[in-house]
């Protein structure tokens, strides 16, 4: 075999490692990424996990905001689009209600707002956990009237269990659509925040 033969061979070589090396890596790129699979061990988390994130919102249509801030750790980061509150003292601040403005009538007695939280994505890790729901705000004017959809959005939510509890470690909140209120000022679009701070 010439030295040009075998040149040629060796660099045939290499292209062919080559396109399999770029072949399986496409390959795996372009796979979905499976779901966590659900097991005994996880089920009873995964219910907790969706039960807490039910309850706050139950607990908020009751007017308990005041109590919100204990489904968080004692460090909580709550982040409503922009308006960032560390700490459950902060957390139970942001939550309580503004004053109404003076000309400002007061609302309906028949209206009832409810939040509907859909299409959970839950991972259980030992005692660490990620939620990401979506959530609709449903206004209900009174009975003969269509319910309205007023705001939706979505949650991505950092959980932590400690003594057997689920709590809230970090929360995102990130409005998709809904009528102006008192979190627009430091708005931004944003996808996932606990996926970008991986």
């Amino acid at each position: 075999m010439s030295r040009n033969q075998s040149t040629i061979s060796a660099t045939a070589g290499i292209v062919q490692v080559f396109a399999v090396t770029a072949t399986i890596l496409l390959i795996s790129l372009t796979q979905p990424v499976l779901a966590q699979q659900v097991t005994m061990e996880t089920l009873l988390d995964r219910i907790q996990v969706e039960d807490l994130l039910t309850r706050y919102y139950y607990d908020l249509s009751q007017s308990k905001a005041h109590e919100l801030s204990e489904f968080f750790t004692e460090d909580a980061l709550l982040d409503v689009d922009g308006t960032v509150a560390k700490g459950r003292a902060e957390i139970a601040k942001l939550y309580q209600s503004p004053e109404p403005a003076a000309k400002q009538a007061a609302p309906a007695k028949a209206r009832r707002m409810h939040m509907l939280l859909t299409n959970p994505i839950i991972t259980i890790k030992g005692n660490t956990a990620t939620a990401h729901v979506i959530w609709t705000g449903v206004m209900n004017e009174g009975i003969g009237k269509l319910p309205q959809v007023v705001e939706q959005g979505r949650e991505d939510t950092e959980l932590v269990k400690q003594n057997g509890k689920w709590l809230i470690k970090r929360r995102y909140i990130s409005t998709d659509g809904r009528m102006p209120n008192q979190f627009d000022k430091y708005f931004k679009p944003r996808e996932n925040p606990l996926g970008q701070s991986r």
